[in-house]
């Protein structure tokens, strides 16, 4: 089975709603690495990071670091959480890889990327082929999606993951084959 920056292993939990597979499991403590840059919710600051990192190469070079197919995230967290410190933004954007023993970052610069460490949870990854799909998970919600297995998100780790950058082409239509990810730290509800 894949892993894009995600373990697999035999205790997982899987669920199948409304055409979104999702998975949940333990994940011990990890590091991701990448770019990071304050945004807005809704003007367009994220698309944009994405588009500038892509079109100056630097989303090819952090795959590049990997001696395997790495995913590559979009993280979204609320400024708080990043360490940041900054004002008048609504999240911190950070487009990165999870940092493993197969990564080589040595081809950028010093203080070029920015690393954060995750501790242990619980995550599910929501998975799905289908636009549609990925529409009905936007729509529902994906905290409110994820009660309905007994779960909910946890707080202490305030961000998520997705890929939704890879989904959609230019035109913003969906690449037919590709699978749309998002990883979200959970907890069970108690």
């Amino acid at each position: 089975m894949r892993s894009y920056g995600y373990s697999y292993k035999m205790n997982a939990k899987e669920y199948q709603i409304q055409g979104i597979h999702l998975t949940i499991q333990n994940k011990p403590a990890f590091e991701m690495v990448g770019f990071k840059k304050p945004a807005n919710l809704g003007d367009g600051s994220i698309g944009a990071f994405i588009h500038q990192l892509t079109e100056s190469g630097k989303i090819q070079k952090l795959k590049d670091t990997s001696t395997v197919p790495t995913q590559v995230w979009v993280c979204l967290s609320d400024c708080q959480f990043c360490g940041m410190g900054c004002t008048g933004y609504h999240v911190c954007c950070r487009v990165c890889v999870e940092k493993t023993e197969r990564h080589d970052f040595s081809a950028f610069e010093e203080q070029e990327l920015y690393a954060f460490s995750l501790p242990a949870s619980e995550w599910v990854l929501y998975e799905t082929h289908n636009p549609d799909a990925t529409k009905t998970l936007h729509q529902i919600g994906i905290y409110e999606l994820i009660k309905q297995v007994g779960y909910q998100w946890n707080e202490t780790i305030r961000l998520h993951f997705d890929n939704e950058h890879e989904c959609y082409d230019k035109q913003n239509t969906w690449i037919p084959g590709k699978t749309y990810h998002l990883l979200l730290p959970v907890t069970a509800v108690k």
